[in-house]
Parts: structure tokens; C-alpha cells; sequence
């Protein structure tokens, strides 16, 4: 038995505006975009990124720091033990065994998020270690009023340059409020059948918009990172602009996003940072033709303030 459109479109209206609600609170916590975001890499991204004028958006899935997603994992199951605890219909244990499901299986079939990673800091230490204790990192300073989405044939989230979210009374008080307000609309759902599946499939819809504040949540003791995030979304199976690249043993996935607004494509890069080095002088004349070679004639180059072997 289904329903027919008239009935389906309430609770279509309804998941809609639970998420139109979710992404507002989201966007109360995000603040200003900061005038510069920094991206660190090593040399041989610097000059991929000055010479593609395009930057890597690597997929979430595949993220460096395992204890990344678990943090947000475990937020996520425990907001819905609360949940289950305040069901009594079937409907609303319905939605959180389907929500259960897509968590465990790390919203498997759920869209892939690949991101570009920034910072507000650009002399950072804990950066600058990750490249050796021979120098050798660069932070790209762009403008980021001038890094712009890339065209998409896909459905993209509203915002494009976010905040990670350290603060975890800020992250419960998002998924806290989007559960209870679910919880509040299965209570006038009535079952269609055994398993709901057409009020499975609008969740599922629903989910596949609030899956990336999965990865907009970080640990506090990652605080000092200060993170943002270019995020590209890209459905799932699909391989279309999808390349490899090996990383700790494994194909990592990741995208070339181009986000210049010049008409020749170049990215709105305002400042480099040379990290911790040794021999500083012919770094510094070394970025300078690099920069020049590739269009990039009014950049600022500075040199990190950090010891080499500090």
C-alpha cells in the first residue's frame, strides 16, 4: 500500500523544514568568514596548486585523524540513545533504527563530502612539524571572500566555506534539537506497512542534507587548528572527476576543485608563508619564480616566526 502525492508532500514539507531549522542553528555557530584562511602543504602541493590553479578536496571518509569521524560518532549515538529512550511509537523507533543503521555503517550510500582544509592561523606549530624537521611547508593564505564554489552538476550544500565546530555543548545542542524535533514529527506519521518505506526514503533525503555536520564536528583538544572547511559534495558511486592518490597504504579518493574567480582561473592567493627552514634566503628567491612563472606576481611572502627545531 503507498501513498499518493497529497499525502506524501506534508511530511516531505515537514523533513524540509527540520532541516531548514538544523542548518540555521548550524549557521548561528559558524560566525564570520575570517579575510584570510590559510592552507598548509608540503612543496610538492605548492607547486601542484600554483600550476593547476586548482586545490585537492580530499574525501571525508578518508581523513587523516581516525578519531575525527568516531568523535562525531559517538555524539551521534549518543543523541539517539536519548532518543530511544523518549520513543514510544513505532514510527519513531522506525527512524532512529534507520538513522542507527546509516551511522554504524558510516552513512553508507549517503553522498561523499570531499574538503579542502584552511585555517585562520598561519604560522602554526603543530603545522609546521608535520612536514619534517627539514623544513619544507608552505601556508597559502587565500582571501576568502575570493574562493568560490566550483560548478557542480550535483546538489551542494548552501554554504560552501564552513567552520569546524570544536565546542561540544555546540554540537549536541544541533543534533539534540534536530532528533527531538524528528522524534516530534514521527509521532503523527502513521505506519505504512511493517517498514515505512516511504517515510524512510524522505528520511533518507533528510539525512543526506544534516550528513555534514557529521563532518563539521571535531574533538576539543583539536581546538588550536582554528579549521575552516571548502566543502564539494559528490554522490554516491560516483567516479566522474574522482582521482587517487596513496596515502598510508590505501587509494585516498580526492577532487581538483578549481575555486578562482580570474578570468584566467587563478586562485585568490594574497600571502605565503615559507615555514621553519634553514636555509631561508634561497626558499624565499625559490617561491618568488615559482610565484612569478605561474601569474601570481603580488603575493606576500613571509617567513614563519616559529624555530626551526622548536
Amino acid at each position: 500500500m503507498s501513498r499518493d502525492l497529497d499525502a506524501r508532500d506534508p511530511l516531505e514539507a515537514a523533513l524540509a523544514g527540520i532541516v531548514s531549522d538544523a542548518v540555521q542553528e548550524w549557521d548561528r555557530v559558524q560566525g564570520e568568514t575570517p579575510d584570510l584562511l590559510y592552507h598548509y602543504t608540503d612543496v610538492a602541493g605548492l607547486i601542484g596548486i600554483c600550476s593547476s590553479r586548482s586545490l585537492r578536496a580530499t574525501n571525508l571518509r578518508f581523513v587523516n585523524d581516525a578519531q575525527e569521524l568516531a568523535h562525531a560518532w559517538s555524539l551521534m549515538l549518543d543523541v539517539l540513545a536519548e532518543a530511544r529512550a523518549q520513543a514510544t511509537l513505532p514510527a519513531q523507533f522506525e527512524l532512529i533504527d534507520e538513522i542507527e543503521r546509516a551511522t554504524s555503517s558510516q552513512w553508507a550510500g549517503y553522498p561523499d563530502f570531499y574538503s579542502v582544509s584552511f585555517t585562520t592561523d598561519g604560522d602554526l606549530l603543530s603545522q609546521w612539524r608535520g612536514y619534517g624537521s627539514s623544513g619544507g611547508g608552505y601556508a597559502i593564505g587565500f582571501d576568502a571572500a575570493g574562493l568560490v564554489r566550483p560548478p557542480a552538476p550535483y546538489p551542494q550544500p548552501e554554504r560552501f566555506l564552513y567552520r569546524v565546530i570544536y565546542d561540544e555543548a555546540a554540537q549536541r545542542q544541533i543534533l539534540g534539537v534536530t532528533a527531538e524535533a524528528m522524534l516530534e514529527l514521527f509521532a503523527t506519521v502513521d505506519p505504512i506497512g511493517s517498514d515505512l518505506t516511504e517515510a524512510r526514503a524522505g528520511v533518507f533525503a533528510a539525512l543526506g542534507e544534516l550528513v555534514g555536520f557529521a563532518f563539521s564536528f571535531k574533538d576539543p583538544a583539536w581546538a588550536e587548528e582554528q579549521e575552516w572547511r571548502a566543502v564539494y559534495v559528490v554522490p554516491d558511486g560516483e567516479l566522474e572527476g574522482v582521482q587517487f592518490r596513496p596515502s598510508g597504504g590505501v587509494a585516498v579518493p580526492y577532487v581538483s576543485l578549481e575555486m578562482g574567480t580570474e578570468p584566467d582561473g587563478r586562485l585568490p592567493i594574497r600571502e605565503i608563508v615559507q615555514g621553519p627552514r634553514l636555509d631561508t634566503d634561497t626558499a624565499v628567491r625559490s617561491l618568488e619564480l615559482l610565484l612569478a612563472s605561474n601569474g601570481y606576481s603580488d603575493v606576500d611572502i613571509t617567513v614563519s616566526s616559529v624555530p626551526l627545531r622548536a
